[in-house]
């Protein structure tokens, strides 16, 4: 039960932020709020899992760049057909992204959700689900509730019928750092590979939505 609560918090705190109050800030608050004190008051920090080695750090880069180039090449080639640009400047106009505090919610986007939430999943959460099972368990289950909290970001920014296979990628990728987790022991590359996947993000807002 204990487990459950720490897999469906996020999603709550994110639906209480953009579904209800519909504000970015205050859902990025309560999110890494959530992500960063639960570990704590569980007293169990993943820091240990942060050493980086020349490998780590070389498979991090690599398919962060491909993801990167996935995400921004892809959209920067589909979104004609899987965005509509004018409601989706509208909506993030209604969600508070724009203004004065947009370089700092970029930069929180940039620079504490890979760490927090690669510290959350592939470290705190991790752990917790690979004491309870083997790694295929810890790998699905950690990345299917990292991809919840997704789709109900991803539901109202792409066409009808799209956001189920947007979101896709993203459990793809939540598998795919679940197993650099396992094999390496570390979650730097993680974070590594998950800042350049955000980086494409903030590129598509940038240079196509914005």
């Amino acid at each position: 039960m204990k487990n459950f609560v720490r897999l469906i918090g996020p999603t709550a705190m994110i639906f209480i932020g953009l579904q209800w109050l519909e504000n970015v800030a205050i859902t990025f608050l309560l999110f890494y709020s959530w992500l960063l004190f639960v570990p704590l008051v569980d007293k169990a920090f993943p820091k240990e899992r942060l050493k980086l080695d020349k490998q780590g750090m070389a498979l991090g880069i690599g398919s962060g760049v491909l993801f990167f180039i996935f995400i921004f090449g892809g959209l920067s080639w589909l979104h004609i057909y899987l965005l509509d640009i004018e409601y989706l400047r509208a909506l993030l106009l209604d969600w508070g992204f724009s203004g004065p505090g947009e370089v700092g919610l970029i930069l929180v986007l940039l620079l504490a959700n890979p760490v927090l939430e690669e510290l959350y999943w592939r470290g705190y959460m991790y752990d917790r689900l690979r004491g309870k099972g083997k790694a295929l368990y810890a790998i699905g289950m950690s990345a299917a509730f990292y991809t919840l909290y997704h789709l109900l970001s991803i539901i109202p920014i792409f066409e009808t019928g799209f956001s189920f296979v947007a979101v896709i990628p993203v459990f793809i990728a939540g598998l795919f750092w679940g197993y650099i987790r396992e094999k390496s022991a570390s979650i730097s590359a993680t974070i590594i590979s998950h800042a350049l996947s955000d980086f494409g993000i903030v590129c598509v807002y940038w240079f196509i939505v914005r």
